[in-house]
Order: structure tokens, then C-alpha cells, then sequence
């Protein structure tokens, strides 16, 4: 996915676990921050959660395969903007991600747009 996403001239950090994203995160302070469910030190919604005071104007996208355990109320408390079911087909999230990092109002509730979001077609959905 990264290598996918700075073909589009992005700029992408990766994290392998909740601590170290983190970090990273305090440091780069990115626009749009994609999220696993599953990590090895903590769960997705705890890094979450953690990132959002970090980030309050960041948009968040949640990925996973298996959420156990996951409400659309936990997600609207903590402001993701989009889940996505794994596998993640590349060419939609790129274009997600384009158009939440050109979005000149993050935050969350994700952008605001007046259209149809671009994962209400299949992919996952926006969560308001």
C-alpha cells in the first residue's frame, strides 16, 4: 500500500506497531492517517484514540479484516472518517487518500463535502 500511495507523490510513513506510529506521528503530524485493527501492542481503536490527541484535524481510515468487537458509535467517537474491509483494493484508497490530503477541512468528521462519499460505492462507507 505505501509504495502504491508514493507513486501518487505522497509522502507515507509506516508504523509496524501502535508505539512507534505514535512517534511517528508526533513528528510528521500527518493529514490523513490509515489505520489497522489489528497491531501488535494495542488495538487500532486504542492508537486511535491516542493519535487523536496528537491529531485532533487528521482524517483517520480504519482497515481489517476481522472487527470484533468494532461499533459504528466506537468509530464515531473517536472520528474515523472511512472503514475499508481488507483486502483494500489500491486504486479507490489512493484516490480516498488524495482527496482527504486536498481537503482544506479535516478533522473528525473527515472532510466536508456536499457529494456522495467515494466508499459508499461498495468499499466501506463514511461514518458521520
Amino acid at each position: 500500500m505505501a509504495g502504491y500511495l508514493i507513486l501518487s507523490k505522497l509522502e507515507v510513513r509506516m508504523a509496524y506497531d501502535g508505539t512507534s506510529a505514535l512517534r511517528q506521528a508526533a513528528e510528521h503530524l500527518p493529514r490523513v492517517v490509515l489505520l489497522d485493527f489489528n497491531l501488535p501492542d494495542m488495538s487500532g481503536i486504542q492508537l486511535a484514540k491516542q493519535l487523536r490527541a496528537i491529531l485532533p484535524n487528521a482524517a483517520f481510515i480504519m482497515m481489517s479484516a476481522h472487527i470484533d468487537g468494532l461499533s459504528e458509535r466506537t468509530l464515531q467517537e473517536i472520528g474515523i472518517a472511512v472503514f475499508v474491509n481488507k483486502p483494500v483494493p489500491l486504486g479507490p484508497l489512493r484516490k480516498a487518500v488524495l482527496m482527504l490530503v486536498a481537503s482544506p477541512r479535516l478533522g473528525r468528521d473527515g472532510p466536508k463535502h456536499d457529494e456522495k462519499s467515494w466508499f459508499s460505492t461498495g468499499l466501506g462507507g463514511r461514518r458521520r
